[in-house]
């Protein structure tokens, strides 16, 4: 649906605030698209994403060493957990946009906040409620046990 420059106009909305606008919900829907929030993503989306980043790096590590299993999963939990990251963050910025409520962005304060998440998941594995290599059953070639 197309709507004309008065439409934005009447509504008290110039087109440059509706662009921002726009562009902010994008950045949103993609990054709650990326982040833990929807209940699918991980098979949809984290989880190809975070094997093709284990792949990329594994191969490119395997031309200089031997990549074992243990190596590969851990690439694969940091595809993981930068794929989160990036998903928070995108919901930060588009939430907050250019401003906070109380003053200006701040990218330091976003990146704490989404840190902090990703070290309550990383707490998840190290005592055991999590297995990690859980969902990681299907191993490149080159990868050795």
């Amino acid at each position: 649906m197309k709507i004309s420059n008065s439409a934005w106009l009447r509504k008290g909305i110039s087109q440059e605030k509706a662009g921002r606008i726009l562009s902010r919900g994008i950045i949103g829907f993609i990054g709650f698209i990326l982040s833990p929030l929807s209940w699918w993503n991980d098979a949809v989306v984290n989880f190809p994403l975070a094997y093709a980043f284990a792949w990329v790096v594994g191969k490119f590590m395997s031309a200089f060493m031997v990549v074992h299993t243990w190596v590969f999963v851990n690439l694969f939990i940091m595809g993981y957990f930068m794929t989160n990251l990036a998903g928070f963050l995108m919901i930060h910025y588009s939430v907050w946009g250019m401003k906070a409520v109380h003053g200006k962005f701040s990218i330091k304060k976003q990146v704490f906040v989404s840190l902090l998440y990703s070290l309550v998941i990383v707490a998840f594995f190290s005592y055991g409620l999590c297995d990690p290599k859980q969902g990681c059953k299907v191993l490149p070639s080159w990868v050795e046990p």
